[in-house]
């Protein structure tokens, strides 16, 4: 069986001919995988991951109708991460196990959990796509970081704090229970960070500039993965 790998490293058109592509959890994802906003979605390839806390993407399989493929979720270390998937089904995410059949074009959200005490390094977490007796890779590395989500604490940082920094859950109920979650990981990081310089960042304040890109909250999350 020949092994088809295709390095992703290209936005915008480069990624829309691909048959496996990977975005954030804010990116704005029709029925037929299209990303409707924003223009440029950000490119994920080596994502920072929080310890102690989930860490979501939306994986796109674009194929035409009728198609048979397999989707898995490939780690290396093995089990680094916890990964749980879920069909995208209109406003609803359907758990699904794997490997995950399909004919047709799909959108799927990966969770995946990190422990509190993971080793801060480089992972391997790749979706990999069976599909015409070939396999598509999508060679995806995250980066264990030091930053932990903390167990009880109330965080000071509230989501309407968030808010104002541009955080927006979907309007889809299933996947804004899931965006406020991770909001809430970003609260309890938030509480600890500088206060300053999360202000800046808007948080809280409101002073930042309006902004119509859905992934534009990002910027508060890769602040508050960073060592501080």
């Amino acid at each position: 069986m020949k092994t088809a790998v295709f390095l992703l490293v290209s936005l915008a058109s480069g990624l829309s001919a691909q048959p496996l592509r990977v975005y954030s959890e804010f990116a704005k994802i029709d029925a037929t995988g299209r990303v409707t906003a924003p223009a440029e979605p950000r490119e994920i390839l080596s994502p920072a991951i929080a310890r102690n806390a989930f860490s979501s993407f939306q994986v796109v399989v674009d194929v035409p109708r009728g198609t048979p493929y397999q989707l898995y979720i490939a780690q290396n270390p093995e089990n680094a991460v916890a990964v749980t998937l879920y069909r995208e089904s209109g406003d609803k995410l359907e758990r699904v196990e794997q490997p995950v059949s399909g004919n047709t074009t799909q959108v799927f959200w990966m969770d995946l959990w990190t422990a509190r005490d993971a080793p801060v390094v480089r992972i391997k977490v790749e979706p990999q796509l069976h599909v015409n007796n070939d396999w598509v890779i999508y060679p995806m590395e995250a980066r264990v970081m030091e930053a932990t989500v903390s167990d009880g604490m109330k965080p000071s940082v509230t989501i309407n704090q968030l808010s104002c920094a541009g955080f927006t859950p979907s309007a889809s109920p299933d996947v804004g229970r899931m965006n406020l979650r991770n909001a809430q990981q970003d609260a309890a990081l938030a509480s600890v960070a500088p206060q300053e310089d999360i202000r800046k960042l808007g948080v809280g304040t409101c002073d930042a500039p309006v902004s119509h890109d859905p992934e534009w909250y990002l910027r508060v999350r890769d602040y508050l993965l960073r060592p501080h």
